[in-house]
Order: structure tokens, then C-alpha cells, then sequence
């Protein structure tokens, strides 16, 4: 189960940000070539991990300092490494006006689908071995339970019974819960929503590069990502719960997104 999740997520990681990438070219940008496009997408997704490592501030801030470092380096350094893709010669001299905001949503979907990698990969190995934890924790039990008799049996069997329900409840939870192949559902619609909101910053960030007004939309794109990372930072904290976090992240990506691709990837 936990190859085939993993599969899974990383299929619906590359082939997700792809069909819109499809769509959108199909019926706009057709006459665009595909080699800088793929390489657009596929830096796109590289850089995601260039920017990760910037997490290695942990080590050294802690408490709610980390949360307001992580805050703002996030949205700076995301956003930077996508325009760091767009001014690459190869990629540079094939944009202009008319499709700049178009290669910039190309490396946005390219970031979020390797965000998306990461996160579903991690989800369903998780589950993976969470099976396997409780699966050898109740045969442990269950060991125990039958290898004492008597009244000193019976004690030990009513001390372990809580726990056998609770690890008999977690495993069915895990297995029959709301997920796919390990993957829950929520994580999947999280990634959904994330990768559009990836995109659209990088287009508004595109749209702006060949326009002369790189740090005008590059700004705008990090306080977007600023925004909705915040209510994200409100979750963690226990401020907010997970159905308004959603919400929220669903409702800022959609608008954002709708933004980008009507007054900036699909105006010519």
C-alpha cells in the first residue's frame, strides 16, 4: 500500500499541474514550443526543493520567532526561486509580453506538482507505517494477553482491553477513513488548491518581468503568499481549525488564481 500511495501522489503531483498546463496552452498558446515549456515546468519543480532548504533556520530559532521567520522567508524565497526560472537565458529570450504570465503559471504548476511530490509522498508512506506500528503493537498484545492464566490473566487482559480498542479503532480509522491509497483526502484537496496558488503568483510575477516591473509583482506575489501562509500560521497556533483553514486556503487560491488567468495569462 505504501508504493502504491506513494505512486499515487506523485502521479497526480506531475499529471494535475500538467493537464492544466495542457489546457491552457491548447486553447491559447498553441503555437508555443514544448522544450522550453518542459524545461519551465521541470525547474520549476526543482527549484521547489532549492527552496525548501532554506528550512535550515529550525536549527537555530525556535518558539514564535520561528513562526514569524518562517512567515516571511517563505513567501520571499518561494517566490524568488520562480522568478530565478524565468530570468535563465533559455527560458528569458523565448517570453515577452504576450506570453509571460503563460511561462510564469508553467513554472508555478511545475512548483506546486514538486511541493505536491513531497507532501503526498510523506502522506502515504506515513500511513504505510502507522499500518505497520499497530498491526505489530496488537499482535504484541495479543501475545501477552494469552501467555498469562488465571486471575493474574483475567487483570492483565481488563489493563490491555482500552488499548486493544483504541489500536483496533486507530487501524480501521486509518484503512476505512477518508483517504486514497493512504493519501487523505484533505492533503489531496490541499495540494489542489496550492498548486493554483503557485501558479497564479508566478504568472502575476511573469506578467510583471517582461513588463519592466519585476519588483512591483514580485512584491505583490510575496504578500499573497505572505496572506494566505499567515492563516496557515493561525492553524498551527490553534487559532483557527482545520475547516476554516481549508476554506480559507481554498478561497484565496481560487480567487488568486481566477485573478492571474483572466487579467494577466489570458490577456493578450
Amino acid at each position: 500500500m505504501d508504493g502504491i500511495g506513494v505512486v499515487v501522489g506523485v502521479a497526480f503531483s506531475v499529471l494535475y499541474p500538467l493537464v492544466i498546463w495542457f489546457l491552457v496552452k491548447r486553447f491559447r498558446f498553441a503555437q508555443e514550443p514544448y522544450r522550453p515549456l518542459f524545461a519551465a515546468f521541470l525547474l520549476g519543480a526543482v527549484v521547489f526543493y532549492l527552496a525548501y532548504l532554506r528550512k535550515i533556520y529550525i536549527l537555530f530559532i525556535g518558539g514564535m520567532a520561528l513562526y514569524g521567520v518562517d512567515l516571511i522567508a517563505t513567501g520571499f524565497v518561494e517566490e524568488a526561486v520562480k522568478l530565478l526560472v524565468l530570468i535563465i537565458p533559455f527560458i528569458r529570450t523565448k517570453i515577452g509580453e504576450r506570453n509571460g504570465a503563460f511561462y510564469g503559471l508553467v513554472v508555478g504548476l511545475g512548483f506546486g506538482g514538486g511541493e505536491a511530490i513531497l507532501v503526498l509522498g510523506s502522506a502515504a508512506a506515513s500511513f504505510f507505517l502507522l499500518q505497520i506500528y499497530l498491526v505489530i503493537d496488537l499482535i504484541l498484545l495479543d501475545t501477552l494477553a494469552m501467555t498469562l492464566t488465571g486471575v493474574e490473566g483475567l487483570l492483565v487482559g481488563l489493563l490491555l482491553l482500552p488499548q486493544l480498542i483504541s489500536e483496533i479503532g486507530s487501524l480501521a480509522s486509518a484503512v476505512f477513513g477518508l483517504s486514497l491509497l493512504g493519501i487523505p483526502l484533505v492533503s489531496l484537496y490541499e495540494r489542489v488548491m496550492t498548486v493554483l496558488f503557485h501558479a497564479a503568483t508566478a504568472a502575476i510575477i511573469g506578467y510583471g518581468l517582461v513588463r519592466g516591473k519585476t519588483l512591483k509583482y514580485f512584491l505583490i506575489a510575496v504578500a499573497l503568499h505572505i496572506i494566505l501562509d499567515a492563516f496557515a500560521i493561525l492553524y498551527v497556533v490553534g487559532l483557527i481549525g482545520i475547516l476554516e483553514i481549508e476554506i480559507i486556503v481554498g478561497v484565496i487560491s481560487l480567487v488568486v488564481f481566477a485573478y492571474a488567468m483572466y487579467t494577466k495569462v489570458l490577456t493578450k
